[in-house]
């Protein structure tokens, strides 16, 4: 168990580490005063930050539930006809539709409340 989890995370996290070496500190203007510079590129608002935390979400939870439904796929292949296990595997297999249909249904809401929003501007 602990070397799926092992595994499990530094494949989440593996990528994030090799796309370190992009950062950009940007220089600084010799008579500044000192102001704050936004670190997140293309979010100047409340919205556009939670858009961009959704889309974060939304990205982690895809490669969650593939995960998943290719272990939901192991436990049917492994319960061999079992049928204590084949109902653990059918458990499974709804919590990971059910997880799908959350992150699908998350994108949604945001889209109608911020439709809702935009248009009582």
């Amino acid at each position: 168990m602990q070397r799926t989890l092992a595994l499990l995370s530094l494949a989440l996290f593996a990528p994030s580490a090799a796309r370190a070496d992009e950062v950009v500190i940007p220089p600084t203007t010799g008579g500044s005063s000192g102001g704050l510079i936004n670190p997140l590129r293309g979010v100047d608002s409340f919205p556009d930050f939670l858009r961009a935390i959704l889309g974060g979400i939304v990205e982690i939870g895809t490669i969650v539930l593939i995960m998943m439904l290719v272990y939901v796929g192991f436990l049917f292949v492994a319960a061999r006809g079992n049928a204590e296990k084949l109902q653990g595997a059918k458990s499974a297999l709804v919590w990971t539709v059910i997880g799908g249909l959350i992150l699908l249904g998350a994108t949604s809401i945001q889209l109608v409340i911020e439709g809702t929003v935009n248009s009582l501007r």
